[in-house]
């Protein structure tokens, strides 16, 4: 029986240059982490069950490590929130950065390796 979600993490070929832009860009804070950082979680409050994560890839990565994923990020105000990081020089895809699509309104980017990501405020 599936009873959550453990761990959402991306492949990353650079994870220095990835925990930096993660923590310096979005904010997130840092968690565990490996000496090496080829594993390094960031945190989230304790009620928050799930757990985001970079997880970085050889020269010559697996097809499982080529898959990409979406990660939509849940944020309290997403207008704030995009005016935020457009502040950092972070550009939102389409002409209209703020998107309803039902019951939740997002808001998509690309981190600095491509990787679509996603922030989201339930309406």
């Amino acid at each position: 029986m599936i009873t959550g979600v453990d761990v959402v993490f991306i492949h990353v070929s650079d994870p220095v240059k990835m925990k930096k832009w993660y923590s310096e860009v979005l904010e997130l804070d840092s968690g565990f982490f490996t000496s090496d950082l080829h594993w390094q979680e960031f945190s989230f409050p304790e009620e928050v069950s799930t757990r985001f994560a970079l997880d970085s890839v050889d020269d010559t990565p697996s097809e499982v490590e080529q898959q990409k994923i979406m990660i939509s990020f849940k944020v309290d105000n997403l207008e704030g929130y995009v005016k935020k990081l457009e502040s950092k020089g972070i550009e939102f895809y389409g002409q209209q950065k703020i998107k309803d699509v039902g019951l939740t309104l997002v808001a998509t980017t690309k981190d600095i390796e491509g990787n679509w990501i996603q922030f989201s405020q339930r309406k």
